[in-house]
């Protein structure tokens, strides 16, 4: 599905009214998706997290993942998400370091019954290992979506754009992501999703991923996720898995 047909729909969805649990975490993770949900106005939520990746001859890992959420009023929450871990090897080459420091804000625009809608905007800051990050600020911004199809089925959608860097090239990058989320008892919930992004000379790359998240007395949550690279010219293993747990204080 192209870019501008999915910012069409997600501004559709805007002028819907998803109510929101102030006492149940509620993770950015671990899809590819946002979800339009805004931690409560002085409460903390804290995600953290590993993957594993392989991209042809390409494999690595990353630790941590840890995002820290706070909620400033009833519909604007801060977030910073702190360097990660990062370890890649390509035909015996070994490179590890920290990743870059990021912040944002995410506000919601809309809410209610039948779904919400929020903006999200935040930037990459130059604060990583020269070996792994690229130490240039690289801003955003994510117009994020969640519709209440069924009492158990909502699909989030979020198209995005970065002015990101890659070897010190900065190059604009665009993507799209629709995550159909099914409530499969009262405290698990699983996902399926299609993500697609434009990146450096134009080069397109999509991902097919499912995963899946345990609510453990409201607070807590553990998640799991798996995808796989649709035709993205790796000539190898397209793939990634992760783990992670979120915490509402």
């Amino acid at each position: 599905m192209k870019i501008g047909l999915l910012i069409v729909l997600v501004l559709c969805c805007a002028s819907l009214a998803c109510s929101q649990d102030n006492n149940t975490v509620g993770p950015d993770r671990p899809s590819f998706s946002t979800s339009a949900h805004i931690v409560p106005p002085g409460r903390i939520q804290v995600e953290a997290g590993a993957s594993q990746q392989r991209f042809g001859d390409t494999s690595g890992y990353d630790a941590g993942e840890l995002r820290v959420r706070y909620g400033l009023f009833s519909r604007v929450e801060f977030r910073a998400e702190l360097p990660n871990y990062v370890v890649t090897e390509t035909n015996g080459e070994r490179l590890s370091g920290w990743d870059d420091t990021a912040i944002g804000t995410k506000i919601l625009l809309k809410s209610g019954d039948k779904g919400a809608a929020s903006l999200m905007v935040n930037a990459i800051l130059p604060t990583g290992s020269t070996s792994i990050a690229e130490r240039a600020f690289q801003p955003g911004a994510t117009l994020i979506s969640d519709v209440n199809l069924a009492k158990k089925f909502v699909v989030t959608t979020n198209v995005g754009y970065f002015r990101m860097s890659s070897g010190g090239q900065p190059y604009n990058l665009t993507f799209a992501v629709s995550t159909l989320n099914y409530a499969l008892a009262r405290s698990v919930n699983i996902y399926s999703e299609f993500y697609i992004k434009n990146v450096l000379h134009g080069a397109r790359m999509r991902y097919a991923a499912t995963g899946g998240e345990w609510t453990v007395k409201k607070r807590t949550a553990f998640d799991w996720s798996v995808g796989f690279g649709l035709d993205n010219h790796a000539h190898g293993p397209d793939r990634y898995f992760g783990i992670g747990i979120s915490r509402l204080f």
